[in-house]
Parts: structure tokens; C-alpha cells; sequence
């Protein structure tokens, strides 16, 4: 166990939030072995993403959601982009019940084991919580931290918003597609 701040393990990196919208009373609807299907096909759509971003890994399912990092900003927003186009091209073609929120947000992360924790890990579950059904929202952090590898999607401007549990407002982007 680390004792100060010197022993921590922090990394730099991107994390993606995902919450699947409506996924309780979804449960509630069709059942368990229904509900824990989508669970799986939402993690499959997400592992065919996650075979084109070496960088990034599937952290942990958290009930209907996914926490995955990224240690490219660029490759992490990508990556947000194309899964969320995934699931809404599924949900349009009735491959896939719910839509889906995302958030994601850049800055340091304290590795404990396979897990990550901090600050940055809570935004950016709070900038996901922010998102409405089928929206991706991105933190200026995470856009800044694209530098020059730009994704080439336009996100339009949100402005600040107040993220619960954070003193200063997180300047957040909207990607709907």
C-alpha cells in the first residue's frame, strides 16, 4: 500500500464513461437472462472498438455501465465516438434495445491493480451522468489534451457545466449523432 503521494501509481490518460439508459426497468421488463444479454453484446461491440486502439482497455463493467481508458486523449474520444455510432446503429437496425450516454474525460488516474481511481476517474462519471440518451459529452481536458491529433468530428460547445462533488465548473463538448 502506498503511504504518500510519491508512491502512488498515477497515469495519464483518457477515461470513457458508459451508462446505458432505462437498463433497470429493462431488466425489470424482460428479465435477467434478457437483460444480461444486452450487458454482453454492449461489451462485444466494444471489444471490436478496442481491437483498433491498442492504447485502450476495458477497465471494468460497472452494472449497465463500462469504464474503459485510454492512454490517448485522441484515440479515447475515437473511440467514444465509434462505439456510441455502433450502439445507435444497432438500436436503429433493433440489434440493440437502449440507447447509451458517454462521457469522457483526460487528466491523472491512480492504478490499483487493474482498477483506476481519482479524481479524473469521478468527472468523467459525472460528465457521462450529464449526457442525455444517444449523446457523447467531452471535457475540454480531453479535447486539449488531443493537441494536434484532432479527432475529425466537430463537437459543438456546451460551456460550463457544474459536475456534482467538483468545485469548479468542467467546460464540456456535445457529440449527438
Amino acid at each position: 500500500m502506498p503511504t504518500s503521494e510519491a508512491e502512488l501509481d498515477v497515469r495519464v490518460g483518457t477515461i470513457m464513461f458508459t451508462d446505458l439508459v432505462g437498463f433497470t426497468e429493462y431488466n425489470d421488463s424482460v428479465g435477467d437472462a434478457a437483460a444480461l444479454a444486452v450487458l454482453d453484446r454492449q461489451v462485444s461491440i466494444l471489444g471490436a472498438l478496442l481491437d483498433g486502439h491498442a492504447d485502450g482497455r476495458l477497465v471494468k463493467e460497472i452494472g449497465d455501465g463500462l469504464m474503459v481508458w485510454f492512454a490517448e486523449a485522441a484515440n479515447g474520444v475515437v473511440c467514444a465516438i465509434a462505439f456510441l455510432a455502433a450502439i445507435n446503429e444497432a438500436r436503429r437496425v433493433s440489434a440493440f434495445p437502449l440507447a447509451m450516454r458517454v462521457g469522457v474525460h483526460h487528466g491523472e488516474a491512480i492504478a490499483r491493480g487493474d482498477d483506476l481511481v481519482g479524481r479524473t476517474v469521478n468527472i468523467a462519471s459525472r460528465v457521462a451522468d450529464l449526457a442525455g440518451p444517444g449523446e457523447l459529452l467531452v471535457s475540454e481536458d480531453a479535447l486539449r489534451a488531443c493537441a494536434d491529433r484532432q479527432p475529425e468530428v466537430r463537437l459543438q460547445p456546451v460551456g460550463p457545466a457544474s459536475v456534482r462533488g467538483v468545485e469548479e465548473p468542467i467546460w464540456l463538448h456535445r457529440f449527438a449523432s
